[in-house]
């Protein structure tokens, strides 16, 4: 499924309340949601947010607010062929609406169903135990960029109907 070494691509660390997972993410698969989510965890988007779960057993949120609002902008889904929900431990872009731009989730199980549907964009390399222990209501404490994204990449954020917001990474 990587095409460049994990040790190129961009990592991240979610410290929580039960511990730390860090993250590999797929920025050569998945461009644009890697690019939002580094973006949101540089500016602090993430931090003190609270897991949410529509599916507890299966899968964790992250991304939205107490009043269940997220960013407030659209990024367009990329969703790779390749890429599959096949572990525990995949990191997959949740949002399909108006508003996806920062609402994330962490695979509890393999997925299957997910593949081809939603975009995988990243695997926990380290942390897979403080997954398990996690639950709705835990908090996200902060997302920490560990190593940035070797690629610049520019997007948009679509932020009304009228309003289109460019970013560019670098």
């Amino acid at each position: 499924m990587i095409a460049l070494m994990p040790d190129m691509l961009p990592k991240i660390a979610l410290d929580t309340s039960k511990g730390r997972l860090e993250v590999v993410l797929y920025e050569n698969v998945a461009r644009v949601a890697v690019a939002s989510l580094l973006d949101l965890a540089e500016s602090g988007f993430y931090n003190g947010m609270k897991f949410f779960s529509p599916a507890p057993q299966m899968k964790l949120h992250f991304g939205r607010n107490d009043q269940g609002e997220g960013a407030g902008y659209q990024i367009t889904q990329q969703v790779p062929r390749r890429n599959h929900f096949d572990a525990a431990g995949r990191l997959g872009l949740a949002g399909t609406g108006a508003d996806n731009g920062s609402d994330f989730f962490l695979a509890l199980e393999a997925m299957p169903h997910l593949d081809e549907k939603l975009p995988a964009i990243g695997q926990i390399v380290s942390g897979l135990d403080v997954l398990q222990q996690l639950g709705p209501g835990d908090q996200l404490r902060a997302v920490k960029v560990l190593r940035g994204a070797p690629a610049a990449v520019d997007f948009s954020k679509t932020v009304t109907r009228e309003e289109t917001v460019r970013l560019s990474r670098s």
